[in-house]
């Protein structure tokens, strides 16, 4: 018997289980979007209040399309977020200066922080592990955002990459949820 003999009697057996537990077939191009759009405006409305507005603009860009705006939107208020935290601890910029001379005093790039525009002088690499060794986060909260900014750098560079529509809905969802919803942030 021959390999295309042999799958005659397979295919007869697919189509006889096709035939039995008929399913409606939908258009998964058109479906998905709608329930992504919607698992985003329910993100967006667990976020804080002073973000929201932000980040529904960012949705909006996913919705019209312009997947590459609205990880560079999320990702500029992600930061502001780590930003506010900062500000908002009694000791933050201290502490977060402490670490900052311990990891980069001798780095040609150092500079002190001491105030939060002090922050847009450091790198976002940088700054993510300087605020895992002052205890903003854990190292699992800096993985989840050095991927995230792995993301926003090929996005906001031209690179030639092509960001999809279910990578822009993770992304989203993942720093929403994650790092500006507070769940993995430590300090109050």
């Amino acid at each position: 018997m021959t390999a295309s003999e042999d799958s005659v009697p397979n295919l007869e057996r697919l189509r006889e289980f096709q035939e039995a537990y008929r399913l409606p077939v939908t258009d998964i191009a058109r479906q998905a979007p709608a329930q992504a759009l919607h698992s985003l405006r329910d993100a967006t409305k667990n976020a804080p209040e002073n973000y929201r507005p932000y980040l529904d603009e960012a949705v909006d860009c996913y919705e019209a399309g312009a997947y590459r705006g609205a990880v560079l939107m999320v990702w500029a208020a992600t930061m502001e977020h780590i930003y506010s935290v900062i500000e908002g601890h009694r000791q933050g910029f201290k502490l977060l200066e402490t670490e900052n001379f311990k990891r980069y005093e001798k780095a040609s790039f150092y500079r002190k922080i001491r105030k939060k525009n002090d922050l847009l002088y450091v790198n976002d690499g940088n700054l993510l592990l300087i605020c895992e060794d002052a205890g903003l986060f854990n190292k699992n909260a800096r993985s989840i955002l050095e991927d995230a900014l792995k993301t926003r750098n090929r996005c906001g560079h031209p690179t030639g990459y092509v960001v999809g529509r279910e990578e822009v809905v993770v992304f989203i969802e993942r720093l929403i949820n994650n790092i500006i919803s507070g769940a993995m942030v430590d300090w109050d």
